[in-house]
């Protein structure tokens, strides 16, 4: 782990983001925290509210260097690093510019996760197919993933657009 300070994004518990960005910024070094937040209208039974809610659910970037790497799993609503090929993942100082000027400019943004990850269990959500489960095996290209639908002790594979699945959510 290197010592000099860099982004990275903390994966936080559910809905302790504003709280976890808190407490970094509360620490006594010079560690960092960013929430994008974006305004949205939330509808109650009686009213209508504007409520400023994270751009990325659960994620909350923090500018540290090595020592603070571990002081911050300490903290509550803490859950873990992001990473990719197992090393966290940094975040350059560009792509953090282009984000705080993104929110700046106060417009109305909707995150979309862009793509399913192999593995991922997914339903068919339109076709011929529609309401067929399975796990994403495979992905083609950029529009076409391969998918395995388990049923009557066989297997099959699929290969259909993206667009047409769904992550399945398990509680």
């Amino acid at each position: 782990m290197k010592n000099e300070r860099q982004w990275f994004v903390v994966y936080t518990k559910a809905n302790s983001e504003k709280k976890f960005a808190v407490q970094v910024n509360l620490l006594q070094s010079d560690c960092e925290a960013f929430l994008p937040l974006i305004d949205q209208a939330r509808q109650w039974s009686d009213r209508t509210k504007v409520v400023s809610v994270p751009l990325f659910k659960s994620y909350v970037f923090v500018y540290i260097d090595g020592n603070e790497f571990q002081q911050l799993k300490r903290l509550p609503g803490f859950v873990s690093y992001i990473k990719f090929n197992n090393l966290p993942a940094v975040i350059s100082q560009q792509e953090m510019k282009k984000i705080q000027r993104f929110i700046s400019t106060g417009k109305v943004v909707e995150v979309l996760s862009n793509r399913l990850l192999v593995g991922t269990k997914v339903e068919i959500v339109s076709g011929n197919l529609q309401g067929y489960c399975g796990i994403l095996v495979e992905r083609r290209n950029q529009q076409l993933v391969a998918i395995e639908v388990e049923g009557l002790a066989q297997s099959m594979m699929l290969t259909l657009p993206e667009m047409l699945l769904k992550p399945i959510v398990e509680v």
